[in-house]
């Protein structure tokens, strides 16, 4: 790009060139570049060159303590890479913008490969305490940080086995975040579990293509950064085991993480022909698969293989479908988390798209609780789709061609195995994998609910699944405040259980949605709950999945952060006592005692129960059931009242106006 720089100063032109100093040519495949320079001569070159100004930004400002670098060129945290640019946006003529930062995708392969170690220390989210409100993944743009389905709705997660460490989440204005100090510093910071071996080998796959089959085309789907290219590897390694010409294409685009990832594999069958070398058979096939010309389409991801580009390989009636259950969201819903899944429709579309509708497996989970890791996936379904008969390679040539690629060996074999035993005895496999500790979903502590109180939850429940959630919220209130809150809290619930029953009987989704919805807003998360919540056992949950040790919170008080300070503080378990004081000081909230009390978002929270309930008066006495699909949107509102502080606010004030125009259109 350098001509490119040194035409625009020429020509007098204003512009911002913006340079990626990663030590790699990734726009050409991940090769080293023959002849290097560091950034200090780089930099040199550009002020010989003639640009009006240049900055550095970096994820380590450090390493340049010593660094001669030219006259009024200065070196920033990545983290204001953002008002870097806009300064050199507004200099007249040409700018230079350098960030120097190792490519994320090389790091990861070089620690899955043993070249470099991997950090000391994992990031893990407390469900309790989060929000889901997305902040974390706003300002880390990493898809590591996902979505967690729990008994108290949606939370965020760390995804350990894609995780970079470069820890930018931690960043999020969230109390939720901890570092564990691990033992294990080349482990993969999975998922526990890992039964390793299958219970009894898998028989042999049966013929499900015309034995006389001499060409097989194989369309892989997924997500960058997640091994798609490498499955793909081992499918052509393992066929040329078996005597079939192989040809393949991968179409990363210009991802290397988290985009989709498409891998052709075409088998070819060629006869042996004489001693002299001539072959017989068909010719060789081109190495993309055709619109409609796919046998068989393998989503790793299920979003990306109904996109219409990878779907567009297969052909109704005909294209064995084998797709990932697993929700991956994309950058979009993990900033926003109102965005739902679009899981009908990939559903949808996957179902009209091959023969006899798609065989769906929760691979990942299988695969976390039975070969060791969740990383090992994409290779479970590779071995649903070989024992199904559908890829007609042997599984002992697909065993040596993990073995041949080295790595996560003892992984791979046991996800391979398990994803044929899958094939035959799906209900077994699951079944074993369900019974695997520490993968049955989060865990939920809450105090006793009193019989009486526990009692009247049960009775207004139209569903064991409502009763059993209206405790569980009831429950929780006690651990808030008291057993009047959640007395409180009930009467509200039963007279709209009542009057939801009058409109539609056996309805209770507006009952579901206020129960939340109130549940919600009263058991606000302030300095007193916070340290509750962070004392609970499902606390060590998060820690214990990483393998780790030594655990550290990273709080940012809002006492501190009003009197100026502005960072989080990395407290560990010495903290301990100082929670526990916090929590039994829960009885001054709202009192004239509460020293926090006072703050705008307290003030906020406190009122937002009490506006709610009004509000659900207003729609019960207007309730009919023409209206009550619209009745169960507006109770549904809270729900975005996600997050801390600043972002608390927002939303709130977000709230109050849809709030009031939605009733206003109700009445």
């Amino acid at each position: 790009g350098q001509l490119a720089i040194q035409h625009c100063i020429g020509a007098g032109k204003r512009m911002t060139f913006k340079i990626l100093w990663n030590d790699t040519v990734a726009m050409t495949g991940g090769q080293d570049p023959t002849h290097r320079i560091g950034v200090p001569e780089l930099a040199q070159i550009l002020v010989l060159q003639g640009v009006a100004g240049m900055a550095i930004t970096t994820d380590d400002p450090a390493r340049y303590a010593d660094v001669d670098l030219p006259a009024g060129v200065k070196v920033h945290d990545r983290s204001e890479i953002v008002e870097v640019q806009e300064r050199l946006a507004a200099t007249d003529g040409v700018t230079v913008l350098i960030h120097d930062q190792a490519c994320a995708t090389e790091l990861r392969r070089d620690r899955k490969r043993g070249r470099i170690p991997r950090p000391t220390r994992r990031v893990v989210i407390n469900h309790r305490v989060c929000e889901g409100c997305g902040d974390c993944g706003d300002v880390s743009g990493c898809l590591s940080v996902q979505p967690l389905d729990t008994p108290l709705g949606r939370k965020t997660t760390i995804d350990q086995a894609s995780c970079n460490y470069d820890e930018s989440c931690l960043k999020g204005d969230c109390p939720a975040f901890m570092t564990v100090a691990v033992d294990d510093v080349a482990g993969s910071g999975g998922s526990a579990g890992g039964a390793g071996q299958t219970d009894a080998p898998a028989p042999p796959p049966p013929t499900v293509a015309d034995p006389d089959v001499d060409r097989v085309l194989v369309r892989m789907a997924g997500i960058g950064g997640t091994g798609v290219v490498t499955a793909a590897q081992i499918l052509a390694t393992a066929a040329m085991f078996d005597g079939w010409d192989v040809n393949g294409l991968d179409q990363t685009g210009l991802s290397q993480k988290a985009g989709p990832v498409v891998s052709d594999v075409v088998l070819v069958r060629s006869d042996e022909g004489d001693a002299g070398g001539d072959r017989t058979g068909p010719p060789v096939a081109s190495n993309l698969v055709g619109v409609g010309q796919a046998d068989v389409l393998i989503g790793f991801d299920g979003m990306v293989a109904a996109a219409d580009g990878p779907l567009s390989g297969a052909e109704p009636g005909r294209t064995a479908v084998i797709v990932s259950s697993q929700r991956t969201p994309t950058g979009q819903m993990v900033v926003e988390p109102e965005r739902p899944y679009p899981t009908a429709e990939i559903e949808a579309r996957l179902a009209a798209a091959g023969a006899d509708g798609p065989r769906v497996v929760d691979a990942a989970t299988l695969s976390a609780a039975l070969a060791g890791g969740a990383a090992a996936a994409n290779v479970l379904l590779l071995g649903v789709a070989v024992q199904d008969g559908r890829i007609p390679v042997s599984p002992g040539a697909v065993e040596r061609a993990i073995d041949l690629n080295g790595v996560a060996v003892d992984t791979n074999r046991a996800a391979f195995a398990w994803g044929r035993r899958w094939a035959v005895d799906p209900t077994g496999v699951e079944a074993r994998a369900a019974g695997t500790p520490g993968l049955g979903g989060p865990r939920m502590t809450v105090p006793d609910l009193p019989r009486p109180l526990a009692d009247r939850a049960t009775a207004l429940a139209e569903t064991d699944e409502l009763g059993e959630l209206v405790v569980l919220l009831a429950a929780d209130l006690i651990g808030f405040a008291d057993g009047a809150c959640a007395a409180r809290f009930l009467d509200a619930v039963e007279l709209v259980a009542a009057a939801e029953r009058l409109v539609v009987p056996g309805s209770t989704a507006l009952t579901e949605a206020v129960a939340r919805s109130l549940h919600k807003l009263t058991a606000y998360k302030d300095e007193y709950e916070v340290a509750r919540l962070l004392l609970l056992p499902e606390s060590d949950d998060g820690p214990a999945s990483v393998g780790g040790g030594a655990r550290t919170w990273h709080l940012h008080p809002p006492m501190l952060r009003a009197i100026g300070y502005d960072r989080k503080l990395e407290l560990g378990r010495v903290a301990a006592p100082a929670l526990r004081a916090l929590r039994a000081g829960k009885r001054l909230r709202g009192t004239r005692f509460d020293p926090f009390g006072r703050a705008e978002l307290r003030r906020v929270e406190r009122e937002l129960p009490g506006e709610y309930r009004a509000a659900v008066d207003r729609l019960l006495a207007g309730l009919t059931e023409a209206n009550l699909a619209e009745a169960v949107a507006i109770a549904e509102l809270p729900d975005r009242v996600r997050g801390y502080e600043d972002l608390k606010l927002r939303r709130a004030a977000a709230y109050r106006t849809e709030l009031a125009a939605r009733l206003a259109a109700f009445a």
